[in-house]
C-alpha cells in the first residue's frame, strides 16, 4: 500500500441518496470524514464506479463506498472508522466466522466470509477500516490482497491524532446500537487529565493514546496504539464488579464461531493468594489476545488486536502493571 499525497480529479459520487457532486480535489473529500482514505491509484481508477461519500454530521458516521471491476469479477469497497464495541481491536470486521490472516505493511487482515456469503476481506491502517466483498465472479485470494495493497493512503496524519480527538463515538458520544463500551465513558487525551492519570505512558512499543472515565461508574479504559503501525491496539477497562459483562467462562480449543479462540485459565502468584486470569489466543497464525480476571473488587479485561508482533510479552507487561503498579 502507498502511503503518499495524491490529487483525484473529476470524482463523481452520491451525496445522501439523490444528489450528484463532483469534486476537484481529494481536499474536499478529507475535509468531511474523520479517517485517512485509501483510495484507488490512476490504473485502477478506471475500473471503479458509483463512488459514494457519506459526510459526517452529528446523526451520520462518515464512510466511503465504490463499486470496482476486476478481471475477474465486481467488488465492492467500503471505508470507515470502527470505533464502537471494542474500539481499534478487531481486525476482521465484516466476516461472520474465522477467517485467514494476510500482511501488508506490517498490518494484520483476515480474508474469509461476510455476512451475505460473500468472499470478503477485512483490513485497516490506522483509524481507517476497509471492507471488500466479491459480488460477482470469482475473484480469488491472492486478486483481493493484490487489490488493497495497490490502494493509495491519503492524509495519514489524520490517524496520528488521538482517538478522543478523532472519533466519531467519542465526539458525539452517540454509540452505534445505543450504549456501548465507548459511550460508558467519556474520552480524553492523556496529557489533559495528566493530574489524575497514574498509568503508564507507555507499554513495550504501545503508547498511551486515549483515556475513558466512566460516567456513572468508577471506570476507567485505556486504548494504547503501536507506536510504529499506528493500527495495532490494546484495550483496558477496569470496571467495578456491579458493571455486568459478559465474559465467556469456558475453557478449551476452537471456541467461538465468528472468531475461534483457545481459552485457558492461569493462576498467577500475588501476595498470599493466587488470582485466576482467563486467557485467550485467537486459533490463527497472527492471533487476537484476551484476558480478564477479577482483583480488588474490580472487574480487569484486555483485548489486544491482531499483530504481526509477538504480543504475549505485552500480556505479560500488563499483568505486572495491573497487579503491582497501576492504581486499581
Amino acid at each position: 500500500m502507498v502511503e503518499m499525497d495524491i490529487k483525484l480529479k473529476h470524482i463523481n459520487f452520491k451525496w445522501g441518496c439523490e444528489n450528484i457532486i463532483t469534486h476537484n480535489s481529494i481536499d474536499e473529500i478529507v475535509e468531511h470524514i474523520n479517517f485517512s482514505p485509501i483510495l484507488p491509484n490512476d490504473k485502477q481508477m478506471q475500473n471503479i464506479y458509483k463512488f459514494s461519500l457519506r459526510l459526517e454530521t452529528k446523526d451520520d458516521r462518515s464512510s466511503i463506498y465504490f463499486y470496482a471491476r476486476l478481471q475477474n469479477g465486481i467488488i465492492r469497497v467500503k471505508q470507515f472508522f470502527y470505533d464502537w464495541a471494542f474500539p481499534f481491536i478487531y481486525a476482521d470486521t465484516n466476516l461472520v466466522k474465522q477467517g485467514n490472516p494476510f500482511i501488508i505493511n506490517n498490518r494484520v487482515g483476515f480474508i474469509g466470509i461476510d455476512y451475505k456469503n460473500n468472499k470478503a476481506l477485512s483490513y485497516s491502517v490506522g483509524f481507517t477500516t476497509v471492507e471488500i466483498s466479491v459480488f460477482e465472479g470469482d475473484v480469488t485470494d491472492e486478486a483481493l490482497i493484490e487489490y488493497i495493497a495497490n490502494l493509495v493512503l491519503i492524509n495519514f496524519d489524520l490517524s496520528k491524532l488521538s482517538f478522543a480527538t478523532v472519533s466519531y463515538t467519542a465526539r458525539y458520544d452517540q454509540g452505534k446500537w445505543a450504549e456501548d463500551e465507548v459511550t460508558r465513558v467519556k474520552w480524553f487525551e492523556p496529557e489533559t487529565i495528566n493530574g489524575e492519570n497514574t498509568f503508564s505512558e507507555t507499554l513495550l512499543d504501545y503508547k498511551l493514546d486515549s483515556v475513558g472515565i466512566g460516567k456513572e461508574t468508577n471506570e476507567v479504559q485505556l486504548l494504547y496504539r503501536q507506536k510504529d503501525n499506528l493500527t495495532d491496539g490494546c484495550w483496558i477497562s477496569i470496571a467495578p464488579q456491579t458493571l455486568e459483562q459478559d465474559l465467556p467462562k469456558n475453557l478449551g480449543r476452537n471456541i467461538g464461531t465468528r472468531q475461534k479462540w483457545r481459552f485457558r485459565l492461569l493462576k498467577i502468584p500475588y501476595e498470599n493468594r493466587k488470582i485466576e486470569v482467563y486467557y485467550g489466543v485467537q486459533e490463527t497464525k497472527n492471533p487476537a489476545r484476551w484476558f480478564w480476571f477479577s482483583f480488588n473488587n474490580k472487574i480487569i479485561q484486555c483485548h489486544i488486536r491482531s499483530s504481526v508482533h509477538e504480543t504475549s510479552s505485552l500480556v505479560r507487561e500488563l499483568l505486572i502493571k495491573i497487579l503491582y503498579s497501576w492504581p486499581v
